[in-house]
């Protein structure tokens, strides 16, 4: 996977040095068609790569709540059972160094969740970034179709001209709705993830103060 990652990052980042260079003022090289369609190919080939990542990001983060909970529940499990038994004090350290663990645990989780919502969102400012320069060369590309076929309609007979002409409006338009279809799934990626941030903040907020009332209870104890 960090291989694939590395190879979409190249591609993007390709693509990024190569705006960088039209907005320093240099003159942008003609892009041909079938180039353009290929680099067009390899944006949409890195966005489902994204996606991809994204949704066994999502199992992975449901996953590890309910790793969470589990350890929750035990722990609590763990206090009900000493209670009821009327256990000494070596039992309740048992049970309160358990609760560190799990603190522990929870907070490393919390990082690896923090760390993966943060690679995610990279992927789609990227994205972004990628989906404005593809925008800029549909439009140089426009214009490139159009001079071209200023210069053949000087050259050739008007039959031969109208079938080149449609030939290159219909191009143009595929690429049109293809990079609108994009630009749709990259805002309700955008959008997905701001739930999930959002949902993320909530839980873990309620994981931290039904641990501090787990935390007082034992303490009561001692």
């Amino acid at each position: 996977m960090e291989e694939l990652a590395e190879d979409d990052i190249d591609i993007l980042n390709h693509e990024k040095a190569d705006n960088y260079q039209r907005q320093d003022g240099q003159f942008p090289i003609p892009v041909s068609s079938e180039e353009s369609v290929a680099s067009h190919f390899a944006l949409v080939t890195a966005y489902e790569d994204i996606k991809k990542r994204l949704k066994e990001t999502e199992r992975e983060n449901s996953f590890l709540k309910k790793r969470v909970r589990l350890l929750e529940e035990k722990l609590l499990e763990s206090h009900l059972e000493e209670e009821a038994s009327s256990v000494g004090r070596e039992q309740v350290n048992k049970a309160y160094q358990a609760y560190r663990e799990s603190c522990i645990e929870r907070d490393n989780l919390k990082s690896q969740l923090d760390k993966t919502m943060k690679e995610n969102m990279e992927y789609v400012k990227i994205l972004n970034e990628q989906l404005q320069s593809k925008e800029v060369e549909l439009l140089q590309l426009r214009t490139e179709v159009e001079t071209q076929q200023v210069m053949k309609s000087f050259n050739s007979n008007p039959s031969n001209w109208e079938i080149d002409k449609l030939n290159s409006e219909l191009k143009l338009h595929n690429l049109e709705l293809d990079l609108e279809k994009l630009r749709e799934e990259c805002n309700h990626l955008r959008k997905e993830l701001q739930k999930s941030v959002e949902s993320q903040g909530s839980l873990i907020n309620g994981e931290l103060i039904q641990q501090q009332n787990i935390h007082r209870n034992f303490v009561k104890l001692l």
